[in-house]
């Protein structure tokens, strides 16, 4: 090998002969006392395949070059010149390599088991950081109060995002790894998909709330917050020095990293929940195909009950000519008029059975006969290709509406769909990075505004009902223009937006 660090400890895992590699480390690892070749040719023999001395030898020798065992002479038991020899040697594990062995038995022996994504750190991340706000508002600061809450929040995101890494691959890929019969394997697939669904769902509402308090009111204050961590810390003088790093939460880049971690669009979070949720379908396949193979879908399963049913005494010989039989129409039956037949005629040696002339151009259609010519479906692509431009002009045709149309003024019943469609992801979204008065999403090529401006209803009026927007105004607008608020606005201070859909009295009568 050509790495001279401590990686040559590893290559004993991935070496030609790894089992008998690990097979000594094991013992080396586990011993209190430095072991002889022999003695540890013993023990390696009692728990596996017999192993000489030579051979241990030869693998000590190896692992001695790869840093992960070390020898030396027992002066001891020097009695003559032989007693000098490598043979003779005590051998253990060097540092290196007892981390290596430790960490292969703990993390690459066994199969790994997802690890249970913990919902209650998230929780006090949100707590904490609501907690946090409310201190740094208060007249008199207390600092240890802020030092520990500070800690809290940071543990919880570090055991949290921890739990996050790989998580949706290992749950997508967990159907795989158990053997269950049919009841067991809809069961397991009841508990991953709900499992799966709660979490994102609570993920996503958390990351919202704690993402909405660092944003609009504790970043004003992120490099105070990381002050006073410092502060706290016992080892504030080598911190100040250059000489340590600070722990999670004494650098403003910490603050700014939690808030992007928390963003509902971009963060760890969301990214979790979308691909989670990409992940469901081949969750479905994966717990499909195991209850499938559960049952009587598999070749395997239908070659046992054909062989079961071979060993039937009346009709097994007639199953089994049926089944291994190279015949041309074996699966088109008929009865015969003779009734004075034998009871397990032969297929060339029955009687001929007319059969219509449907199944016999079915037959020929089937995977032993002509294979049947491919469906004209030009007529259907043209027809899908026209419903689809037709949706296109429609939804365009909306959005010229609704850009046309003055706040408030009556729109058509898909104009005003989209309209809503707008706005709703407008009511989910954060403030404006930068602004104190804005809500700005777009939907589907159409984006909306709102403005708080406390004293003024928005309203986006149906034929048969209408959406009001208590306390702000909405402009609606094409995605990527910033938009001038068309009168005075004051900061918006609630953390979501509230919209009220009623029907029209006048429409349903």
């Amino acid at each position: 090998m050509d790495v001279t660090d401590s990686r040559r400890a590893m290559a004993y895992l991935v070496a030609p002969g790894s089992d008998d590699y690990i097979r000594i480390m094991a013992v080396l690892e586990s011993s209190v006392n430095d072991l002889t070749p022999a003695e540890i040719a013993v023990q390696v023999s009692a728990t596996g395949p017999a192993m000489s001395d030579a051979v241990v030898q030869k693998r000590l020798d190896k692992l001695k070059d790869w840093t992960a065992a070390t020898g030396r002479s027992d002066p001891s038991r020097i009695r003559r010149h032989a007693d000098i020899l490598a043979r003779n040697w005590r051998w253990t594990a060097t540092p290196a390599g007892r981390q290596v062995h430790r960490f292969y038995t703990s993390v690459l022996a066994a199969t790994p088991t997802m690890r249970e994504i913990p919902l209650p750190s998230l929780a006090r991340i949100v707590d904490s950081a609501e907690q946090l706000a409310t201190a740094m508002a208060m007249p008199r600061r207390d600092d240890k109060l802020i030092a520990e809450l500070i800690g809290r929040l940071f543990t919880g995101h570090d055991d949290l995002d921890t739990a996050l890494v790989g998580a949706e691959d290992s749950l997508a890929g967990l159907a795989d790894r158990f053997d269950l019969d049919q009841e067991a394997t809809a069961e397991l697939k009841g508990l991953l998909v709900d499992y799966a669904t709660h979490v994102a769902g609570e993920l996503e509402r958390g990351a919202q709330q704690a993402f909405d308090v660092l944003n609009r009111m504790l970043r004003p204050y992120f490099a105070t917050l990381a002050g006073i961590a410092v502060a706290a810390s016992q080892a504030r003088a080598l911190i100040e020095r250059g000489a340590l790093t600070a722990s999670k939460g004494g650098r403003v880049s910490d603050w700014e990293g939690l808030t992007a971690w928390c963003d509902p669009y971009t963060g760890r979070s969301s990214r979790f929940s979308l691909r989670l949720v990409r992940a469901l379908p081949g969750m479905h396949a994966n717990l499909r195909r195991l209850h499938s193979s559960a049952g009587y879908a598999t070749g395997r399963a239908r070659a046992l009950l054909l062989a079961k049913a071979c060993l039937d005494p009346k009709h097994g010989t007639a199953i089994l000519l049926a089944a291994t039989g190279d015949h041309k129409w074996r699966k088109l039956h008929g009865e015969a008029d003779d009734t004075e037949l034998a009871s397990n005629p032969t297929w060339r040696g029955g009687p001929p059975v007319p059969l219509p002339e449907l199944l016999r151009t079915t037959g020929r259609t089937g995977a032993r006969g002509r294979a049947p010519a491919a469906r004209d479906d030009t007529a259907a692509r043209a027809a899908v290709l026209e419903a689809r431009e037709r949706r296109r002009a429609e939804h365009a045709a909306a959005i010229e509406e609704i850009l046309a149309t003055e706040p408030g003024m009556p729109l058509t019943e898909r104009a005003a769909r989209v309209a809503m469609a707008s706005l709703m992801a407008a009511v989910r979204a954060p403030l404006v990075v930068g602004s104190t008065d804005r809500r700005t999403a777009k939907q589907d090529g159409l984006a909306c505004t709102l403005f708080h401006v406390g004293d003024q209803t928005g309203t986006v009026l149906a034929p048969t009902w209408r959406v009001l927007i208590p306390g702000r105004i909405l402009v609606f607008h094409l995605p990527g223009n910033w938009v001038t608020p068309p009168r005075p606005t004051t900061p918006d201070t609630a953390p979501r937006a509230v919209l009220l859909r009623q029907p029209l009295p006048e429409a349903a009568a």
